[in-house]
C-alpha cells in the first residue's frame, strides 16, 4: 500500500459557515477569488460538471463539486477534458464561533517537484486570503 503527501491549508473567516459553504459549492464564484488557479469564467456543461480554464493543467478542464453544504463537506473534482475524474480535493468548512475555518487538503501529484509543490501551497494560501477578504468585506 502506498500513500501520497498531503498538506491542509486553512484560513479563519469572520463569516457564517453556511455563507462560506454556499460560496464554495458555487463553481461560478471560484474565478472571482481563485484568480491564480482559474484564468476565466466557467461554463455549465449541463451534466453536473463545468468547463473551467486552469492554466496549470494546460487549459480547459472539467470541474464537479459534490457535498453537503449544511455540514460544510465539499469535495471538488477536477480533470483535464476527456480524462475521468480522480480523487477529490476535500474542502471542509468548520464552525469557529460565529465564523468559519476553511480547510483545503492538497495532494502532491506524482512527479511534482519540491518547487512546484511549495508554489502550489503558497498559491492556495493566497487564494484563501482572497476568499477571506471576499466574505469579510460583505
Amino acid at each position: 500500500m502506498s500513500t501520497l503527501t498531503t498538506q491542509t491549508v486553512s484560513v479563519t473567516i469572520d463569516a457564517a459557515p453556511k455563507q462560506v459553504s454556499a460560496d464554495l459549492m458555487n463553481v461560478e464564484s471560484h474565478p472571482e477569488w481563485g484568480t491564480e488557479f482559474f484564468s476565466e469564467g466557467v461554463e455549465d456543461l449541463g451534466d453536473g460538471s463545468w468547463r473551467v480554464n486552469i492554466p496549470m493543467i494546460g487549459g480547459n478542464a472539467r470541474m464537479r463539486i459534490d457535498g453537503n453544504e449544511a455540514l460544510g463537506i465539499i469535495d471538488m473534482y477536477i480533470a483535464p477534458e476527456g480524462v475521468p475524474f480522480g480523487a477529490p480535493l476535500p474542502v471542509r468548512v468548520v464552525p469557529n464561533g460565529d465564523g468559519s475555518d476553511v480547510l483545503f487538503t492538497l495532494t502532491r501529484l506524482p512527479g511534482q517537484t519540491d518547487e512546484e509543490w511549495q508554489a502550489g501551497i503558497a498559491s492556495m494560501q493566497r487564494e484563501l486570503s482572497r476568499l477571506k477578504e471576499r466574505h469579510e468585506a460583505r
